[in-house]
């Protein structure tokens, strides 16, 4: 697990911020925009809630938070899952540019596949996650209720996005995916 980034995040990746659609960048390259269909929103906003309400007082949790990933021969990648969670033990909040635009890993990413998502770069964005701090990376397949559970320790667990089921090594974490997927329409 690489530490956190100290270096100056370069001004053409800072400026991705400044316009929309949201892009992120993978080892150098631009990927595509943000997903704007309204189920991947909902998706978001109801699994937001959920880690939300299990992380009062530990963490801080965000929807689209850049994060900041610099290789240290000049290739950056620049992620923004859909949901992310982030240990106030591992990046005690502020209002400083390092709390703002962190240079690590969220400790949970949850990232909901997109149609024009493709498997490889699903695959090296968990990795990039992982080698940058994370304890769990969440991928969710919403048209399959299909769920990844990428942990630290290099396993996955494969499972229906259905029922509810605790996230380990999240003490108190459960993620209720029928409630999720309440007003959505998929079965």
């Amino acid at each position: 697990m690489r530490e956190m980034v100290t270096s100056a995040i370069p001004r053409w990746l800072a400026a991705l911020d400044e316009q929309k659609p949201y892009i992120e960048v993978l080892d150098g390259e631009r990927l595509s925009p943000m997903s704007p269909y309204f189920v991947h929103g909902e998706l978001a906003v109801e699994l937001a809630v959920q880690v939300r309400r299990w992380a009062k007082g530990r963490g801080a949790v965000g929807a689209e938070v850049r994060f900041y990933f610099d290789r240290g021969d000049g290739t950056w990648s620049s992620l923004l899952p859909d949901v992310s969670y982030m240990s106030f033990e591992r990046l005690p909040r502020s209002m400083d540019d390092r709390f703002q635009r962190p240079r690590i890993a969220p400790d949970i990413a949850i990232e909901i596949l997109s149609p024009e998502d493709r498997p490889a770069r699903v695959k090296r964005k968990v990795e990039t996650y992982i080698e940058y701090g994370a304890t769990l990376v969440v991928v969710l397949d919403p048209r399959m209720r299909r769920v990844a559970v990428h942990r630290r320790d290099g396993t996955v667990e494969e499972r229906e996005a259905r029922g509810s089921w605790p996230v380990a090594p999240f003490d108190g974490l459960v993620l209720d995916w029928d409630e999720a997927y309440h007003d959505i329409g998929i079965s």
